[in-house]
């Protein structure tokens, strides 16, 4: 990374733009941390955080990266064409982080991919993918790389997440696919004891994925645009051979909802509706497939007898799940434009 940090100007190989950084991280920054020792060499890691709203959770979520005690080869914080125009400002405040603005908003799967691309043309042999509404434990990336150094075949590893609650926090643990049910789902217990457990996926709001992992499945599938994009990816690495690994060890705090914020309902509504039947239509094999129908067409035909009678809001709910099951039939994928209601 080089050049002045308030630099903008084109990238070469897209239309996004860039801010070059400073190549010097902060005084009060642990730049004095060394690679774990189960690491013969020091891996090139490079941190993606996607940003869209919530600049104040960005803010925090950048400063966390600050105390990492394994230092990353480079940061950048990419603005999915944020409402506020607010990633340039923030990334200005943090002359380690480069910034990237995208030029509209590609939704999780098509920001994540530009992202980490970003970063693998610029030498990252690991990217580590962040919410921006995420704060990692100091230790978490040295913890998720001692074990990505162990296994070979690990594509993808996450650190535990834990999600504010009126108890505290909750736990979510690895992932878990019931194809029959079609859900998809985290369990909460974790064996703290274990270097790390397998799983079926691992949650997008941190996701460390390995280039040749990322590059052989050709990212992320941006027909999801959000919501089981990440179940997607992973469930590809599984069937390549690849590793998707929880690392118990590894903390992360992760707030959700702050991207959709006051949208939420009708967007998942939506995207949960038409990207479940994508990703069940997709990979359920024989008689699962079947099920998978039944499932959704139950859950659907449940909201289509209930919703009515809760208000605006569940009739704005039951609209949203009901253009998600039409763009499924159509073939509609991407970002939908039909959610101004």
């Amino acid at each position: 990374m080089c050049g002045s940090p308030t630099t903008i100007c084109p990238d070469k190989n897209t239309n996004y733009h860039i801010r070059r950084c400073s190549n010097k991280f902060p005084k009060y920054m642990n730049t004095d941390a060394t690679i774990p020792k189960t690491i013969a060499e020091p891996a090139v890691v490079w941190i993606v955080v996607l940003h869209y709203g919530g600049p104040e959770y960005t803010r925090r979520c950048l400063d966390s990266l600050r105390k990492l005690t394994f230092r990353p080869a480079g940061i950048v914080l990419t603005d999915n064409c944020s409402p506020d125009s607010s990633g340039e400002a923030i990334a200005n405040d943090f002359p380690e982080v480069e910034f990237q603005a995208l030029p509209e908003n590609l939704g999780f799967a098509g920001g994540s991919n530009a992202g980490i691309r970003f970063c693998i043309d610029r030498g990252a042999q690991w990217v580590w993918l962040l919410n921006n509404d995420t704060e990692p434990d100091t230790d978490s990336l040295a913890k998720l790389m001692q074990v990505a150094a162990a296994r070979p075949q690990a594509g993808a590893l996450g650190a535990v997440v834990y999600s504010p609650n009126k108890e505290g926090f909750s736990q979510s643990g690895s992932g878990t696919i019931d194809f029959v049910r079609a859900k998809t789902f985290e369990k909460g217990s974790v064996d703290q004891t274990a270097a790390f457990q397998s799983c079926q996926w691992l949650s997008g709001c941190n996701l460390l994925l390995r280039r040749e992992a990322f590059s052989q499945a050709n990212g992320f599938d941006e027909k999801f645009f959000l919501y089981f994009e990440d179940a997607d990816l992973c469930h590809r690495l599984i069937l390549n051979r690849w590793e998707c690994l929880l690392v118990p060890s590894a903390h992360l705090k992760h707030i959700g909802c702050v991207s959709t914020g006051e949208n939420l309902a009708v967007w998942r509504a939506y995207y949960h509706t038409r990207n479940r039947l994508l990703f069940f239509m997709r990979h359920s094999k024989g008689t699962d497939s079947l099920f998978a129908w039944l499932a959704v067409g139950t859950h659907l035909l449940r909201h289509a007898i209930v919703l009515p009678f809760r208000g605006k809001k569940g009739q704005r709910q039951l609209k949203a799940e009901m253009l998600g099951l039409r763009d499924f039939m159509r073939g509609t994928f991407g970002k939908a434009d039909c959610l101004d209601f």
